[in-house]
């Protein structure tokens, strides 16, 4: 019995094998396609949280998507999207104070993410 089955499974590692295998080489060639371009980074008044403005590109067929990530002044910028605002057209930003943050849109941007609250920080819109 042992017999038929030693083939099965050898055909099964091999498989499961090059799964793995090519995997690993698919995500080392192509990666993430994505790429941020940090455009300003504004600390807030006492320093605690970072405001980054960037620019997020997922390669040709996709156009550039200005965003805005907040983080602890601690935390390191990663090449993920951004976690508090996502929108079309540029954009600027305002600390009001530690715990308050103004972002100024145009009023005609289309807008895919927009957080009232990101990393401890209330987020106010103002279109214009």
């Amino acid at each position: 019995m042992f017999k038929k089955l030693k083939p099965i499974l050898i055909t099964l590692i091999v498989i499961i094998f090059m799964i793995v295998v090519g995997n690993f080489i698919l995500n080392t060639l192509f990666g993430d396609m994505c790429g941020n371009d940090i455009k300003q980074k504004v600390s807030s008044p006492n320093g605690e949280n970072v405001a980054y403005i960037f620019e997020r590109s997922c390669g040709a067929t996709t156009g550039f998507s200005p965003q805005l990530s907040i983080l602890d002044k601690d935390d390191k910028f990663k090449n993920k999207s951004g976690n508090t605002f996502r929108t079309n057209r540029d954009f600027s930003i305002e600390w009001l104070d530690n715990k308050q943050l103004k972002v100024i849109y145009h009023k005609s941007s289309e807008t895919y993410k927009m957080e009232k609250e990101s990393n401890g920080i209330q987020i106010e819109y103002v279109s214009k």
